[in-house]
């Protein structure tokens, strides 16, 4: 799998913006079931029945961390190969701006028309999250969208600050910016395959780093720490161990602090003051490791519509939330009903990430040329400077 993309994987991501989406939309129109908002006991909310890791942001939002640093670091610390990890690390803010910026600019452009209605979708479903604009708004000052400040947010500021008045989603694109950078430098460190302690104490001490920063980053440390151990031959995981790590990765997934029905059992378990990014860390890591030792679960994840899943995951987890807020919210108040909603939601944010990856496509394919065209100039250059290499005598 060193020059392909791993089209289980891809698979898994699409499958956890879906839970995103499915996250959201039990906040807008099912607050009070999501255990978050209102007075909802915990055990009386979806946060403790078995089927809550399908619809749990969180957990999924930490898998997607874990899968970036696993997939950005893979190839360069199976092969040695830098020259990868320079063209990433080159490329890696304009891969992730120019889809978000379109996402912003789309956004602003619903303000300016008029295409939200999520404020009275609000007093309808009872729902803070969705009377804040997906949690993007406080309550205090009115937002006041401008086209300046959506360009300047989708371009820059949501990477190095993490805003995201027009979309809340964006919150996680300066984690996953900052991440990014942080797992390529250790890549950088360990590409040379160091010996195995050099290689520990180097993954400890940035799992210290991050613990003692932001518990948020961990997920990062944990998908390259997979990267750095995670045998690349032979690899092989027999279908009743199999079924019983993906069991309990999505457990660990779909657990938050003090859940009890099915959930109970971490609770007994997991430490009050351990940081549940820790555990969200773990999981993703086993259920990454799962999948690329599993062969059943390879074959499942890796069909067409994996791959479907895949191209789409990114756009569709930008673009859900705005449309949640104006499409969803719309219908929702013409129809009464949060099904009808939650299903219009949907497929019209299929449709416009399908437009948005046809965009990331032929970004992507820009970007990965220019960048080419950069390091294949740089390589020139330093040629140039040290002057052939004579054979030896």
């Amino acid at each position: 799998m060193a020059s392909e993309r791993d089209v289980s994987l891809d698979a898994m991501r699409g499958i956890a913006a879906l839970a995103v989406f499915g996250w959201h939309a039990m906040l807008a129109f099912y607050p009070l079931s999501s255990g978050y908002l209102g007075a909802t006991p915990i055990e009386a909310s979806a946060r403790s029945q078995f089927w809550f890791v399908a619809v749990h942001g969180a957990g999924a939002v930490a898998f997607f961390f874990v899968l970036s640093g696993f997939v950005l670091t893979r190839l360069a610390l199976t092969t040695g190969r830098t020259d990868t990890l320079v063209r990433g690390l080159i490329k890696r803010w304009p891969r992730l701006a120019g889809p978000v910026l379109l996402a912003v600019l789309g956004s602003w452009l619903l303000f300016a028309l008029g295409g939200y209605f999520y404020a009275a979708a609000a007093e309808l479903s009872g729902s803070s999250w969705f009377a804040r604009f997906g949690g993007a708004l406080t309550d205090g000052a009115p937002f006041q969208p401008s086209f300046l400040g959506a360009l300047l947010q989708g371009a820059v500021l949501t990477f190095v600050r993490g805003d995201s008045t027009y979309d809340s989603s964006l919150w996680t694109m300066a984690y996953e910016f900052y991440g990014s950078v942080m797992v390529y430098a250790l890549a950088f460190l360990l590409a040379t395959r160091p010996a195995l302690r050099t290689r520990i104490v180097v993954i400890l001490g940035a799992a210290v780093a991050c613990g003692a920063a932001n518990p948020a980053l961990i997920p990062f440390v944990a998908g390259f720490a997979l990267a750095a151990f995670l045998p690349q031959r032979g690899f092989r995981v027999p279908t009743p161990l199999g079924a019983i790590a993906t069991t309990l990765a999505l457990l660990g997934c779909g657990y938050t602090q003090g859940a009890l029905g099915f959930y109970a059992p971490l609770t007994a378990i997991w430490p009050a003051w351990l940081p549940i990014p820790y555990l969200y860390a773990a999981a993703a890591a086993l259920l990454i490791a799962t999948a690329e030792g599993w062969t059943g679960l390879r074959r499942l994840l890796s069909r067409p519509w994996g791959r479907i899943c895949g191209e789409l995951s990114f756009p569709f987890y930008l673009v859900h939330v705005p449309i949640l807020c104006s499409a969803g919210a719309y219908a929702y108040l013409a129809t009464r009903s949060a099904p009808a909603a939650i299903a219009a939601t949907l497929v019209l944010a299929l449709a416009v990430a399908w437009a948005l990856a046809l965009f990331s496509r032929w970004w992507l394919a820009r970007l990965n040329a220019a960048v080419g065209a950069v390091t294949a100039s740089l390589q020139r250059g330093r040629l140039g400077r040290t002057g052939p290499i004579a054979s030896p005598p």
